[in-house]
């Protein structure tokens, strides 16, 4: 499985060492130049480029401004616009961007689409019908409602566990009802807890995973344990976009090379 870290500014020199690929959030493409000019030399230097939609970090991007920084980074993947927890909304996004916006893109960009729904049903039935519409790169989100609902008992003490429970689950039950498609990329969207990727040693079919995890606990001071860890840093990426993290530089590339160890 490959790996991307997405980096503040003050790390984004370690891009190419700490990441097998790179992850782009457009919002920042705007906004900060050194970020900008980052993913146009990694276009330049044949890097594997994901672009992201902006959902996670609560950016509503028209889809011209969409289309705008598409073509401006030329990724090797796009995720498509989705909206949590709704496999009808989701759905409509998927097949809007199939139909009307691919001749738009430029020739080596390919379009992936989130499943979302709110119980398992849903999830695997809008992974089903992604498949229908042609689409060849699949990602599953790891903070569903499906996943709290599945495992509710744990969920009411422990969240973040029912999270990732909740998508190891999704991907055992695509396996076990013979429903994936292992001709198609998979990605797996962010985490909730590191130690998840433990599991998936075994499915090949999952080729990529993004997550700021082991930066922002690095950022604070915390290095992974054997065994991963039960919280998660309440801020977001962006809080520390700006901010000098020398002082943690030591914690955060423990947590690097110690969640490589979790995915091999």
């Amino acid at each position: 499985m490959k790996v991307s870290h997405e980096l503040p500014l003050g790390l984004m020199h370690y891009g190419y060492e700490w990441n097998d690929y790179d992850y782009c959030l457009p919002h920042l493409v705007d906004h900060y130049e050194q970020y900008r000019l980052y993913f146009q030399k990694a276009r330049l230097d044949k890097r594997f480029i994901i672009m992201d939609n902006g959902l996670f970090e609560g950016i509503e991007h028209t889809t011209e401004d969409l289309l705008d920084k598409i073509n401006l980074i030329r990724p090797n993947i796009f995720i498509v616009p989705d909206t949590w927890n709704d496999s009808a909304a989701t759905l409509r996004n998927a097949k809007e961007w199939m139909m009307n916006y691919k001749s738009e893109l430029p020739e080596e960009t390919e379009l992936m689409a989130v499943c979302q729904g709110k119980t398992m049903a849903e999830l695997i039935a809008t992974y089903q019908t992604l498949l229908d519409l042609g689409y060849k790169y699949i990602a599953f989100n790891h903070s569903s409602i499906a996943y709290q609902d599945r495992y509710e008992i744990i969920g009411k003490r422990k969240p973040l566990l029912a999270s990732m429970y909740g998508r190891i689950e999704l991907v055992r039950m695509l396996v076990e009802s013979d429903i994936v498609n292992k001709n198609v990329y998979h990605h797996l969207l962010g985490c909730s807890l590191p130690q998840e990727f433990m599991c998936y040693k075994d499915f090949e079919w999952i080729k990529s995973c993004d997550t700021s995890n082991p930066i922002l606990v690095g950022a604070e001071g915390t290095r992974y344990d054997e065994s991963g860890i039960d919280w998660k840093p309440k801020e977001k990426l962006e809080f520390y976009f700006e901010k000098d993290l020398s002082g943690q530089i030591d914690d955060i590339i423990f947590n690097v090379q110690k969640f490589k160890q979790y995915v091999k």
